[in-house]
C-alpha cells in the first residue's frame, strides 16, 4: 500500500468542517462550499490516501467560532479522534520557528497563524490547507524543514469528489440540500 500524503489543516479548516460552512454572496448563491471541500479531504483520509496533521493548538482554537463552543465536548473531540489525524505538539521548536516567521515581516499575522505555519513547515507536509487569505498568499514562500517550499491552498484532496457528493450532484439537488444534516446540527465525520 502506498504511503498516504501528509497535509496540514489550519484551525479555520476544522471550524469550516464542524460548522458545515458554505459561503454565499448577497443574492444567496453559493460561492465557496468550504464544508464540501473539507468532506472531500476527510473522504480521502478515510480511504487511507491522506493523513491530516494539525497543531494541538487547533483543539482549543475551534472553540473561538460561534456555535462550536455550545457543542458537547464529545462531539468536538470526535473530529480529532481519528487514526488519520496526527496531532503535532506546540513545542519550543514550533514556537521559535513561529517567532522567526513573525520577525521576517512577510505578513502581518497573529501568533496563532505563525504557529500553524511553523508547525506545517516543521512537519514537512505536502501542503497546508487554510481559508485564511493572509496565509494563502504565502504559498511557496515558506521553507519547510526539508528545504522545499510550503504549498498553502484551500482544501483539495485531488482526484474525484467523494462518492456521496457525486451522487448528490448527479441527482441535481440544490446546494441547500447537499448538506447531510441541518445547519444547526454538527455531526462528526464517520
Amino acid at each position: 500500500m502506498a504511503t498516504p500524503r501528509r497535509i496540514y489543516w489550519d484551525a479555520c479548516v476544522w471550524i469550516a468542517l464542524i460548522q458545515q460552512e458554505q459561503i454565499r454572496d448577497v443574492t444567496g448563491k453559493l460561492v465557496d462550499d468550504r464544508y464540501g471541500m473539507c468532506r472531500n479531504v476527510i473522504a480521502a483520509a478515510e480511504r487511507d490516501q491522506l493523513e491530516i496533521a494539525t497543531s494541538a493548538l487547533s483543539f482549543a482554537e475551534v472553540c473561538k467560532a460561534p456555535g462550536i463552543a455550545d457543542q458537547t465536548e464529545d462531539k468536538i473531540a470526535a473530529f480529532f479522534e481519528k487514526d488519520y489525524v496526527l496531532p503535532v505538539n506546540l513545542d519550543r521548536a514550533v514556537g521559535e520557528r513561529a517567532r522567526a516567521l513573525m520577525r521576517m515581516g512577510i505578513s502581518k499575522f497573529k501568533p496563532a497563524d505563525a504557529c500553524h505555519l511553523a508547525t506545517a513547515a516543521l512537519a514537512n507536509v505536502d501542503e497546508m490547507h487554510t481559508f485564511d487569505d493572509k496565509l494563502l498568499v504565502l504559498t511557496d514562500k515558506i521553507d519547510k524543514e526539508d528545504g522545499t517550499k510550503l504549498k498553502i491552498c484551500k482544501p483539495d484532496p485531488g482526484g474525484k469528489p467523494a462518492p456521496l457528493l457525486d451522487q448528490i450532484n448527479a441527482e441535481g439537488k440544490p446546494d441547500d440540500e447537499q448538506s447531510p444534516s441541518s445547519p444547526g446540527t454538527v455531526t462528526p465525520p464517520a
